[in-house]
């Protein structure tokens, strides 16, 4: 609990036999969490935790279950985390993001407590959590999106460099002043957010084309009026980088930026014709559908129809 004395080494060991006594253990170590034992009847845990500067390294032993972090949890909480689990029993499976991981053998992944996640713990599971206050890693929040819920390899990369500093953080006391345990903490965030940088560009580049595409082309669809709509604010929302979203489009002959304008002309050449908008000059139809410049939005209904918009609409008017 979080009153429970450490031993010498610095390490805390807290133990529960029931489900509320370990939501107590997981609330106070880490943060409220919603628990699901598969099979309440033989629910037991334990966490040994020491910290190294801001920097928690805990050990959390415990019967197959589901930890979520819902939405309501997260609204009513205060602090958060940036955490790192490293299962080295059993096997995890992490959501967040909109992406779903497992995880086993020593490799790790990501998550962000401020937002909403599950981890589904099974078998004779082990699972080294590390956390930092949230803000102490330096990261924007959509920074912090494109890295959660990624598999690390811990025996490859970076991730064999930093598997080890992990392993001492969790075992031993490292022995250091107040100002070298803070330092050690920020290297090793710093060290972790490298390692699932690395990760995340390997699982970009393995992305499935036409699914992946499709559902951005809806998104695009749903979001022409949106004068924001641009390759930026699209990586962002499906949590990939520019780059990757670029290299999606161009796999199947097109460009981000030419799709967005096709569909833009195609939306407003509809309502140009339709009864419905007869009431609205030219300008307000191309403004509504994100195009701001009218010299510019005729220039390219004129190419893309062989008519001007008004003589399109003379032409075509219902």
């Amino acid at each position: 609990m979080a009153g429970t004395p450490a031993d010498a080494r610095g390490v805390v060991v807290e133990k529960a036999t029931s489900l509320g006594a370990w939501a107590d253990v997981i609330r106070d170590r880490f943060v409220p969490l919603q628990i699901a034992p598969h099979d309440a009847s033989e629910l037991a845990g334990s966490v040994h935790s020491r910290l190294v500067g801001h920097l928690q390294a805990a050990v959390v032993v415990s019967t197959p279950q589901t930890f979520t972090r819902t939405r309501r949890l997260v609204s009513a909480s205060g602090a958060e985390l940036w955490a790192l689990g490293l299962v080295e029993a059993g096997t995890g499976h992490l959501e967040q993001d909109g992406r779903a991981c497992t995880v086993t053998g020593g490799d790790f992944a990501l998550y962000d407590t401020s937002r909403p996640f599950t981890w589904s713990l099974a078998g004779d599971w082990k699972l080294r959590v590390y956390t930092w206050p949230r803000e102490a890693i330096t990261l924007t929040d959509p920074e912090c999106r494109r890295l959660t819920a990624t598999v690390v390899d811990g025996s490859a990369g970076v991730g064999r460099l930093l598997s080890p500093v992990l392993t001492h953080l969790a075992q031993a006391h490292a022995g250091l002043s107040a100002a070298g345990s803070a330092r050690l903490a920020d290297e090793v965030a710093e060290l972790t957010i490298t390692a699932a940088l690395e990760a995340a560009h390997s699982a970009e580049d393995c992305q499935p084309g036409p699914e992946h595409l499709r559902r951005i082309q809806i998104f695009i669809e749903e979001h022409l009026a949106d004068p924001a709509l641009a390759p930026q604010r699209i990586a962002q929302e499906f949590f990939i980088s520019t780059r990757t979203l670029h290299r999606l489009f161009a796999r199947h002959g097109l460009t981000v930026n030419a799709w967005i304008k096709t569909r833009r002309l195609e939306a407003c050449r509809r309502a140009l014709v339709s009864p419905g908008s007869q009431h609205l000059s030219i300008t307000e139809v191309a403004s509504r559908f994100g195009f701001s410049n009218p010299a510019f939005f005729s220039r390219a209904f004129t190419a893309q129809y062989g008519a001007s918009p008004r003589r399109y609409r003379v032409l075509h008017r219902a």
